[in-house]
């Protein structure tokens, strides 16, 4: 899907824009938890392409990812479920009891989630960003003060 969004500021070899929310939005199943289009003043930082010399104020082109919902919930929820699970049953199973048990499991999780902020982080941090295309030219707006000197008379 392809959008128009302002640039807001660029920094660090990355570009930050804002979106707007668009009428089509309210017909996707993902509009209530989509993070790129979720509310009007949502920046969306993507990877700065020098060779089109963007700066703040500039309206660019981009490419949103194709994502597959599925995938990502399953690497965000579907993990420390697993991991919870797995070792809840293990502990228990090595007769610590069911709270300890219970703890190793919640630890596990938590071990988890911060396994997978690090992928986010390191291996992730640019697969899923929005691509910019191109820089769009505004038209420019004619201005409808006339002067004296275009032929008026006072």
């Amino acid at each position: 899907m392809r959008e128009l969004m302002n640039v807001k500021e660029v920094k660090d070899g990355y570009v930050y824009m804002l979106t707007q929310r668009k009428v089509t939005c309210e017909s996707c199943a993902m509009s209530g938890a989509c993070s790129i289009m979720g509310s009007p003043d949502t920046k969306v930082k993507a990877k700065n392409i020098d060779k089109l010399g963007l700066k703040e104020g500039d309206y660019v082109v981009v490419e949103l990812p194709n994502v597959s919902v599925t995938k990502l919930s399953f690497l965000v929820y579907g993990i420390p479920l697993i991991a919870f699970i797995v070792f809840t049953v293990l502990f228990y199973y090595l007769n610590f009891g069911d709270y300890v048990s219970f703890l190793m499991g919640l630890a596990a999780t938590a071990l988890s989630f911060v396994f997978m902020g690090y992928l986010d982080k390191h291996k992730f941090q640019d697969k899923y960003l929005p691509v910019i295309l191109e820089k769009y030219e505004l038209p420019v707006a004619v201005s409808a003060q006339k002067t004296v000197g275009d032929g008026l008379k006072q």
